[in-house]
């Protein structure tokens, strides 16, 4: 768990960084109109995981190759592993639909489900961070397991 923090953190601030300088002047931001935000929250739950992906699964197994890579033995994997290739472009597929699907996906249901809540653009910058850092930390144990995968 300690090492989906800082990445968590990272794609947090870059996510919350990138939302504020785009609507830092607007008012209102719905789900479905003016700025739209649901078309955001999909698209950064494929984006994100499918990018992590390919910056993760090299450096995991370059780690693995020298005896570097976090331990797994023991360890129970995640249940979205199970569906989530070991290949470099099958697994940044696989993974970006995940991020699509659920979180995406999810996290736009659930909004619809709460009114379709409107953010200024502060307030939106602070949920988009919130989103991102979630996104990896919720992801990224599936994406560990399939790349150490053997």
């Amino acid at each position: 768990m300690t090492q989906q923090l800082l990445p968590g953190l990272i794609n947090g601030l870059l996510n919350g960084g990138i939302a504020w300088a785009a609507h830092r002047g607007e008012s209102a931001i719905g789900l479905w109109d003016r700025g739209a935000y649901a078309s955001d929250l999909l698209a950064t739950g494929l984006l994100l995981p499918g990018i992590s992906w390919f910056i993760l699964r090299p450096l995991l197994r370059r780690q693995a190759q020298v005896g570097k890579a976090p331990v797994l033995d023991g360890l129970a994997a995640p249940w979205l592993a199970r569906w989530m290739s070991p290949s470099l472009w099958g697994g940044g597929l696989a993974i970006g639909l995940m991020g699509f699907a659920l979180l995406g996906g999810g996290s736009v249901l659930a909004m619809q489900a709460l009114g379709a809540p409107e953010f200024d653009g502060n307030g939106y910058a602070w949920f988009k961070g919130a989103y991102g850092a979630l996104v990896t930390v919720i992801l990224q144990p599936v994406m560990v397991f399939a790349a150490l995968r053997r």
